[in-house]
């Protein structure tokens, strides 16, 4: 348990030295000289484990502008003592969330994702060149990337199967691949949970194990475990008449989520007890694109509702699950509920529409009746208190503050240019988020 007085200390000194960075951008040279006559005395005679305690409490961006300081700064990433230092002040230094952009199919052909940090309100590029060939970002969970591994004469297919998959620490650019999954799926839904007491991390894969769209469905799961180093099947199956068209998975209080299609509900997946639950969805007859997102520690659910009454208005809502407590163990798969946690103001929600209309204006005509025809489509990821709205045709993107009911509008990607802006305004690219905590720390130590 570190002392807070130590913590306090070291935080202040990686204060002072980011204040030196900016003194030295912006300052005139003799000042500068001043400032470096004072510091690089004191910097160069402290000892190096607590040196590098001071920078393991520097902020990510702060860190890797520091690496070019000098060879031994820069080889800090790959020191193990340093890692392991960020590791055990991983529960004592804020974490501010963060959310990873790709474009949809999140295929690396395109080499790069953008990452988006909400408080300095800035993008940046994340490099991601290093993964194989036919690697589909899946699922994301504490700094880790979960890929899917395709073929490369099934990358570019819309609806392919998958056996292969790999975790990495994209800053690190650590990989480990998975073991084969015991049985192909059709589409699979993956998604990732990782355990910081244990460093260890569980990857859940579901789907239909027929590779054929026509064949009956053989609905199944199975998990890995990096402690074991091995995949189990579940021992229940998923509910009957599934659908899981979407892919996606969140998971929160030991539970993975995913919508269910035609009708709407939620599937809840125990990886514990290793059971499937069905939960009815809020409002199923009148919602249209339901995502499912984590935000403030609970599940929740933002769909549009398209109940156009009175007074019930077209709009952007969201639902957070709740669990009820019961007294008989039999009942507990029975006792949730959904309570309405925000809508999207009726003012922003028409400015939504008009930004979505007016992106989509270059498509041809039978594309845009289309869509007019058919409901509105966006993509929702949510981490800490935010939740992240990006719409079909447009490279416009809302986020809301959960906790102070704020919504505002992002500032443009500057790397959504050229052909990748065509691609996503006239062919209806969707541009993909996934919750991203980065860390130096990701996967170390984790077998």
């Amino acid at each position: 348990m570190e002392d807070p007085a130590a913590i306090t200390q070291l935080r202040c000194a990686s204060e002072c030295l980011e204040f030196r960075q900016s003194y030295d951008h912006h300052d005139s040279d003799q000042q500068q000289r001043q400032v470096l006559d004072y510091t690089s005395g004191l910097w160069s005679h402290l000892p190096e484990q607590v040196m590098e305690r001071i920078l393991a409490f520097l902020p990510l961006p702060s860190f890797f502008r520091f690496r070019s300081v000098c060879k031994r700064w820069n080889s800090l990433m790959y020191s193990s003592r340093f890692l392991q230092i960020c590791s055990q002040i991983g529960g004592t230094s804020t974490r501010r969330p963060w959310f990873l952009m790709l474009k949809e199919p999140a295929i690396t052909l395109t080499s790069e994702g953008w990452l988006y940090n909400p408080c300095a309100r800035k993008w940046s590029k994340l490099p991601l060149s290093f993964l194989p060939p036919g690697a589909r970002v899946v699922a994301t969970a504490d700094g880790i990337l979960c890929c899917s591994i395709y073929s490369e004469t099934r990358v570019m297919a819309s609806r392919s199967s998958c056996k292969k998959l790999l975790v990495c620490n994209p800053l690190t650019k650590t990989c480990i691949e998975l073991p084969s999954t015991l049985k192909e799926r059709f589409v699979p839904t993956v998604g990732i949970a990782v355990n910081p007491e244990t460093n260890s991390y569980r990857v859940m894969v579901a789907g239909d194990d027929m590779i054929s769209p026509f064949a009956v469905k053989n609905l199944t799961t199975e998990v890995y475990d990096s402690r074991t180093n091995r995949w189990r099947m579940a021992a229940t199956a998923l509910p009957r008449l599934c659908n899981l068209e979407s892919g996606k998975t969140v998971f929160v209080q030991g539970t993975f989520y995913c919508m269910n299609y035609n009708p709407f509900s939620v599937l809840a997946y125990d990886i514990e007890q290793e059971e499937w639950t069905n939960i009815q969805a809020p409002m199923k007859r009148f919602i249209r694109t339901p995502n499912l997102v984590v935000c403030r520690g609970r599940l929740v659910l933002v769909a549009a509702v398209e109940k156009n009454r009175l007074n019930v208005p077209k709009s952007i809502r969201m639902w957070g699950l709740q669990k009820q407590q019961q007294q008989h163990q039999s009942s507990a798969k029975n006792c949730t509920s959904w309570v309405e946690l925000e809508r999207m103001p009726q003012a922003l929600y028409e400015d939504f529409l008009i930004r979505v209309s007016s992106s989509s204006s270059s498509r041809s005509c039978e594309e845009t009746s289309s869509s007019q025809e058919g409901v509105l489509l966006f993509s929702c990821v949510g981490n800490g208190d935010l939740i992240l709205i990006t719409m079909q045709n447009s490279p416009e993107m809302l986020i809301l503050d959960l906790f102070e009911k704020v919504w505002r509008w992002l500032p443009r990607c500057p790397y959504i240019l050229g052909e990748l802006l065509d691609d996503i305004i006239g062919h209806g690219m969707v541009v993909q988020g996934f919750p991203f905590n980065p860390r130096l720390d990701g996967l170390q130590n984790r077998n």
